[in-house]
């Protein structure tokens, strides 16, 4: 395993419209709870049950709960979860929610890092603001490879041997244009599509290099 980079955060803060005592029962969800363990709205698992399993570290009612996630993806990082009145008067409540601790290559993959926190985000907040929860990700196909985002898409980078960027020929710093003939922009639509598949797909990739546009189609892999 790769070192862990504490300095990595992703964190966000913001009102919720709700008693402080509601949004507290909200930050677990029901599906599963017992002493030390909890699941956490919002936070993807790739077990197939809505939000991820939170070992609990620290666990102070309607103020604090923290803890280290225990299942993929990003097994081991740490969550933070405060609430608290905004302002003097009690209402709304303000939610801080943060993860940290990321393992590299993820550490050094900001692009990935921020499209992975904005949709956790929204689907925290859509069951802490509403009591729903979004169906769960599928985390199954791999593009065998990291990516940049730049203004004209994604650039690929480290490319696994004999995954599927490497059995359809991209190399480092080729632009992906197209997958399954889907335009892909940025890494939220890569993910978007990615989940539409499956491993053992056989799917047609486009991409650029040096002016010219290449295609070739190979069998997805997996996670």
């Amino acid at each position: 395993m790769g070192d862990r980079l504490d300095v990595v955060e992703l964190n966000e803060s913001f009102n919720v419209f709700l008693p402080l005592s509601a949004v507290w029962e909200r930050l677990r969800l029901p599906f599963e709870s017992s002493a030390g363990r909890c699941r956490v709205p919002g936070f993807p698992s790739i077990d197939g049950d809505p939000g991820c399993l939170l070992l609990v570290e620290d666990d102070e009612p309607q103020k604090r709960l923290a803890g280290t996630k225990a299942d993929q993806p990003c097994a081991g990082t740490r969550i933070d979860i405060e609430i608290g009145p905004a302002n003097a008067s009690g209402w709304p409540t303000r939610l801080s929610l943060a993860q940290s601790g990321f393992e590299a290559p993820l550490a050094d993959l900001p692009d990935f890092l921020n499209a992975h926190w904005r949709r956790i985000v929204a689907d925290f907040r859509l069951y802490v603001e509403h009591g729903v929860t979004a169906p769960p990700a599928a985390w199954r196909a791999s593009l065998g490879a990291t990516t940049r985002e730049t203004p004209t898409g994604l650039a690929v980078r480290d490319v696994e041997p004999e995954a599927y960027a490497d059995c359809c020929g991209m190399q480092e710093d080729d632009i992906l244009l197209t997958l399954a003939g889907v335009r892909i922009l940025d890494t939220a639509e890569l993910w978007t599509v990615l989940s539409m598949l499956a491993p053992g797909d056989l799917a047609t990739a486009t991409w650029v290099r040096e002016g010219a546009v290449l295609e070739s189609e190979s069998i997805l892999g997996g996670y």
